[in-house]
């Protein structure tokens, strides 16, 4: 409900209004906004404005086409986010089509850490610079991570759920 609520339906009308007055449309979604979709269909809480994991158990992702996932580490707690992002669950949300097309795969750390964690932490720079990047490929997550979701023109199609229910719920997944 959420989603359809106050991503894809506003988005929607926003790009009729836009192409009606022949202006190219921004942005699709923020990052905030799939943490707070990403907090109600896990139940988890946000770390509100502190920096780190998103929530208090996932870290929330999101790419544009099938995009690369990207992560940034700063100077002050970058050492100590990639420790804790090899302990925490990854959330992945790729998303196509002014949002028609969104898919949610779930991957935990230490299933990332032997190829991208371990070796981002040992190229980390010295001195560091503004930020440090790094990404996780989109054929990797594909390949490697469990969808929990799919959707559609806004609507759920996997999984398939009883009319009534719309969530997915932690669906059955585990923080370690």
């Amino acid at each position: 409900m959420f989603f359809h609520a106050y991503m894809y339906g506003p988005l929607q009308g926003k790009l009729r209004l836009y192409n009606a007055r022949r202006v190219r449309a921004a942005g699709k979604a923020h990052s905030s906004d799939w943490e707070v979709f990403a907090s109600m269909l896990v139940k988890d809480v946000g770390n509100k404005l502190t920096k780190g994991v998103d929530l208090q158990n996932y870290e929330v992702k999101s790419s544009e086409n099938q995009g690369s996932f990207e992560y940034q580490y700063h100077k002050e707690t970058g050492i100590q986010k990639l420790k804790s992002d090899v302990n925490t669950s990854h959330l992945f949300f790729t998303h196509a089509e002014n949002l028609s097309v969104v898919d949610l795969y779930y991957l935990h750390g230490s299933a990332l850490k032997k190829e991208f964690f371990l070796p981002w932490r040992r190229e980390y720079p010295d001195p560091y610079p503004q930020r440090y990047r790094r990404s996780i490929p989109f054929g990797y997550v594909k390949k490697n991570a469990k969808l929990l979701m799919s959707i559609r023109d806004g609507e759920v199609t996997f999984p398939r759920t009883a009319p009534a229910s719309h969530a997915v719920a932690g669906a059955g997944l585990k923080s370690d």
